[in-house]
């Protein structure tokens, strides 16, 4: 993703979404569908385990279950862990 970051706001449910390209799907043409969700926060395109990792940041837990759903229908399998909180490391 382009640009800063969107910051979680308060009354926000942040996830991460690990995607794994099923076969047969341009992993290009699902990024391009990632630049156009308005509950995609950040997202990276990986070697590894898995294709992508999404961090959501949805209002409700619905709007979480239908973007992850939206994720599967473009051809991922997904794995999604919810994030109770950031961690500052700076003192």
């Amino acid at each position: 993703m382009t640009g800063s970051p969107r910051a979680a706001g308060v009354g926000t449910l942040d996830a991460l979404v690990r995607v794994q390209m099923t076969a047969g799907v341009d992993p290009d043409c699902f990024e391009a569908r990632l630049r156009a969700g308005a509950d995609i926060a950040e997202a990276w395109r990986l070697a590894g385990d898995c294709d992508f990792e999404i961090r959501l940041s949805c209002r409700t837990l619905a709007d979480l279950d239908a973007r992850v759903a939206q994720l599967r229908g473009a051809g991922g399998i997904t794995s999604t862990i919810l994030v109770l909180h950031r961690v500052r490391l700076e003192a």
